[in-house]
């Protein structure tokens, strides 16, 4: 082989078609319809889209926490009504009054405490209530980022178990309307903590919105940063970079083709 024959390849390297690097040069030959840009856009947009539908989800569920804790919070002002009432009833030392006739205020009290309950309700779903023909016993938030659930309390139940230890109580009975007192505090105890549960939850999807919604940001600000972005000039340099570095590959090995012929020839 001629040695000649390698500086005659490299400059044919080094002598790029003009209209390649014209076409690198030219951004306005760039649109987003160039295959180049095509899946940038197409993955922006699903990224964007997978975002608001996380951050959809993650408002329902703050709405849902917030409906449920506002619910059990008029529930707990309802049984501590009745803790009051009770209070004044054993508070009455009068021999003569019969304390079994407050029973129909504490039951009016309960009756609201169990309308509540159905009243509360998220886009027609009840929160904090169970119904005999439900079928879905939990509230489920599902992003592709988390998954949340909480079980449905049932609190009309609360209300039927105090109303059956009210009917069954004989107010006129210190030990009795003690013991009535004290169901209705532990009542109060359960419904305070159904409150926590949701306020939890409404805690963890706040945390996991502001990070979506940072994603957002974040996704947003690199589309704008990509859009001041000169293609032309990024691909005409990469393009020279990769020809100076083939040149460099092509001179060596074709050098060592010539070695070898001439090793041939002394042999």
């Amino acid at each position: 082989m001629d040695v000649n024959s390698i500086n005659n390849n490299i400059s044919s390297l080094n002598s790029v078609p003009q209209q390649h690097i014209d076409r690198a040069n030219s951004t306005e030959q760039i649109d987003n319809n160039d295959p180049f840009l095509k899946l940038s856009i197409n993955e922006y947009n699903k990224k964007r889209d997978e975002l608001s539908e996380s951050l959809q989800a993650f408002n329902e569920g703050i709405g849902i926490s917030r409906t449920a804790q506002n619910g059990l919070e008029k529930q707990q002002e309802f049984l501590q009504n009745i803790q009051e009432k009770l209070t004044d009833i054993k508070s009455n030392d009068n021999t003569d009054y019969d304390k079994n006739s407050h029973k129909n205020d504490i039951n009016l009290e309960l009756l609201k405490f169990r309308e509540e309950a159905f009243q509360t309700k998220y886009k027609n779903e009840n929160l904090i209530a169970i119904d005999d023909y439900e079928e879905n016993l939990s509230v489920n938030i599902s992003t592709k980022e988390a998954y949340f659930s909480i079980d449905k309390p049932n609190t009309p139940d609360v209300a039927s178990q105090l109303a059956q230890v009210v009917s069954t109580t004989d107010f006129n009975n210190t030990d009795a309307l003690d013991e009535t007192i004290n169901k209705v505090e532990s009542s109060i105890n359960q419904i305070q903590n159904l409150t926590d549960q949701f306020t939890d939850l409404g805690n963890k999807l706040e945390s996991s919105a502001r990070v979506s919604i940072q994603e957002q940001v974040d996704l947003s600000n690199q589309n704008r940063a990509n859009k001041t972005i000169n293609f032309g000039n990024e691909v005409n340099d990469f393009s020279k970079a990769n020809i100076q570095a083939n040149v460099g590959y092509l001179a060596a090995s074709q050098a060592n083709i010539v070695q070898e012929q001439s090793v041939r020839l002394l042999s």
